[in-house]
């Protein structure tokens, strides 16, 4: 099959075709090591392909360009996570086989991993996270069993015995560059939290906030390089909002009465924490109203979420994707409905920078003869301080992902 690409400009933008990409079902992670190297993952499914159902990854040269190294083997591709680490390190979590085994491998951010090894059996979802140093979690729930279970590792160390942790369906975990780490959980109308300080053991179920107990809940966590530890919570066109932990006391803020919506897959919880590279926290959101949409930034302080602001307003925007880059620059990404005429409804991404000082420049990253998919991914290229954003695009029939990518940081 040809490579897919899409037009050569976009504003300020540069767009950058990733060859071979058709079948897209959906982006799931795009980060990029010490070194410059950008690794992108997604599901995909495409026949007459075979195997139909498969595991893509694309890789940026830190020079720029996109290759393909072969699919993942032998995983899940819905469940796949990536995870970069210094030195050009990667680590590769999924479900796999008839028995639905937690497995992990290592590799490299070339795309070669080596070989699996299994942490659990007859597993219905899993969560994962890890710092730059190798640290890692990784949680999930059993078919057979009410709770939620974790192993940890760290780095040059195999991943631990597991333990369960909490009764739970669903979670969300992080960790920092020292080792702390945080596991959050819907518990009820409650989110229940467990937090293990780097080098002691975990602490006990705390209880915080409120939240409506359906399917739609979604529980973000994260922790800081300062030790902070920020939890959101919400559904989509429901209510949302965000706990903070500053020194072992938590204070617990509404957001919105009505949040989202958000994208799909990994990326669907309506509010996202993330911290700059000073530390600093921040959640991001989108307001619904029956009018438009506001896509939102609220810096998190030690009292809780303090100067939210208006990033855009679009009708029909959808929260996608944050990124932290160097130097304190931040970056959002959304898609945005443009008429519901035609199946599917035409449909843009745009994406928000802001570097140290400034104020967020709004650039629309699709040109308007390209229909896209949601959920798009941003990260920035670690080098340069550029932003860039994977785009999931419809082409001929099926759904293909190119790039676009910002200027350089200005020294």
């Amino acid at each position: 099959m040809p490579a897919l690409a899409v037009p050569a400009q976009a504003g300020a933008w540069e767009l950058e075709p990733i060859g071979a990409s058709a079948g897209v079902y959906e982006l799931h992670d795009l980060a990029f090591d010490d070194q410059g190297r950008g690794v992108l993952s997604w599901s995909g499914f495409l026949r007459p392909r075979v195997p139909a159902i498969f595991g893509g990854l694309a890789l940026r040269d830190p020079a720029g360009g996109w290759t393909r190294p072969p699919d993942l083997a032998g995983v899940d591709p819905v469940s796949a996570q990536v995870h970069l680490f210094s030195g050009g390190r990667a680590l590769l979590v999924a479900r796999a086989g008839n028995r639905r085994r937690v497995v992990v491998a290592d590799g490299r951010s070339d795309g070669g991993f080596g070989p699996l090894h299994a942490l659990a059996e007859f597993t219905a979802a899993t969560w994962s996270a890890s710092n730059a140093s190798g640290d890692a979690i990784v949680a999930w729930k059993g078919e057979r069993s009410p709770f939620l279970t974790i192993s940890e590792r760290v780095d040059g160390h195999a991943f631990g015995k597991p333990r369960d942790i909490a009764v739970a369906r669903s979670a969300s975990v992080a960790i920092n560059d020292r080792g702390d780490r945080v596991v959050a959980f819907p518990d009820g109308r409650r989110i229940g939290v467990r937090v293990r300080a780097a080098g002691k053991p975990w602490g006990p179920i705390v209880r915080i906030g409120r939240m409506a107990v359906d399917r739609d809940r979604r529980v973000t966590a994260l922790v800081s390089s300062r030790g902070r530890i920020v939890i959101a919570w919400g559904r989509d066109r429901g209510a949302c909002g965000v706990a903070v932990r500053t020194k072992g006391v938590w204070r617990t803020r509404r957001l919105e009465s009505r949040c989202g919506p958000a994208s799909v897959g990994a990326r669907d919880a309506p509010v996202l924490p993330f911290a700059d590279s000073a530390g600093a926290t921040y959640v991001a959101w989108v307001h619904h109203t029956s009018k438009s949409n506001s896509v939102k930034l609220a810096r998190v302080g030690p009292k809780g979420p303090v100067g939210a602001a208006v990033v855009s307003r679009q009708r029909g925007a959808i929260l996608d994707d944050v990124a932290a880059g160097p130097d304190r620059a931040i970056a959002i990404t959304w898609g945005a409905v443009l008429s519901q005429t035609g199946a599917p409804p035409r449909a843009a991404t745009y994406a928000a920078v802001r570097r140290r000082g400034g104020r967020f420049t709004v650039d629309r990253l699709s040109p308007p003869n390209v229909l896209v998919a949601r959920g798009s991914r941003v990260a920035f290229q670690p080098l340069t301080g550029q932003a860039v954003v994977a785009i999931p695009y419809r082409v001929a029939g099926t759904v293909a992902v190119g790039a676009a990518v910002s200027a350089p940081a200005q020294p």
